[in-house]
């Protein structure tokens, strides 16, 4: 078994805060991944599989929106998802870097914040496309860091700075994301669209949702960054007592909506 960036380190589901986190991450981010499927052509029985689905917010809407239909929540770690939540769920342990399914399987597959965290992201999306079925889409919604040094808030900069060298240091890449619309082409699919939405703090709605987020985080991951010597225990702490509001907008990066079709 491949290292696991889930299962040890800042985001593993042992740490008692994350199942808050995810859900912070699905406030601020289902409005996307329902905006990007919404408007798909799915039919009336879509075979949906929502792929590391958390803590299951995006499978289970999929469930709902498509009784006729059946979904597939797969997570490395599952422990979060209500395989009773509908009849036409199917909860599943998968780990996307070393299971299969048969070609075809899916009309639509979902995944969201997973690719940049795994090394093996473009080995990862080679095989969701190979899933799907002729006509089927892929929807993968994932965000990019812009540099920390560009912040307007310099006593910031580190602590952004910081997440992502554990982030990175973990197998990710929080840049990566910029790659995936070509990447997407060059798989061979088509009608490649490409959404953004900024990342951020300090304005009402979507953003404050997303500060939201980003500060637990940050709050989660703060020991890890300490003793690595990412940061001080100071900066730390003045990035998360320092106060919501207007006069701390910050854009932090942008989160892409990327969908693409089988010929």
């Amino acid at each position: 078994m491949r290292h696991d960036p889930y299962g040890v380190g800042v985001l593993s589901k042992d740490i008692p805060t994350e199942l808050r986190r995810l859900r912070l991450l699905e406030n601020a981010l289902d409005p996307l991944s329902i905006a990007a499927i919404e408007k798909l052509p799915l039919g009336s029985a879509p075979r949906c599989l929502d792929m590391a689905s958390g803590a299951g917010s995006m499978s289970y809407w999929l469930a709902d929106r498509h009784p006729g239909g059946s979904v597939v929540s797969a997570d490395i770690d599952p422990r979060y998802l209500d395989a009773e939540r509908a009849p036409n769920l199917t909860v599943r342990t998968f780990d996307v870097r070393e299971e299969d399914f048969p070609a075809g399987s899916f009309d639509l597959i979902h995944t969201r914040s997973v690719l940049k965290h795994l090394p093996e992201r473009e080995e990862v999306l080679a095989r969701l496309a190979r899933w799907l079925a002729p006509g089927g889409w892929l929807v993968v919604v994932d965000g990019y860091w812009f540099p920390s040094d560009d912040t307007a808030h310099p006593e910031w900069g580190r602590v952004l700075q910081a997440i992502v060298e554990q982030m990175n240091a973990q197998g990710g890449d929080m840049r990566w994301t910029r790659r995936l619309p070509g990447l997407v082409a060059r798989l061979g699919l088509t009608d490649v669209s490409v959404r953004l939405a900024p990342s951020l703090a300090g304005w009402e709605g979507w953003g404050e949702q997303f500060h939201r987020w980003i500060r637990p985080t940050i709050q989660q991951a703060g020991p890890t960054l300490v003793q690595k010597g990412y940061v001080t225990t100071e900066e730390l702490e003045r990035f998360l007592l320092s106060e919501d509001g207007p006069h701390l907008a910050e854009w932090f990066g942008v989160v892409a909506s990327v969908v693409g079709r089988v010929p």
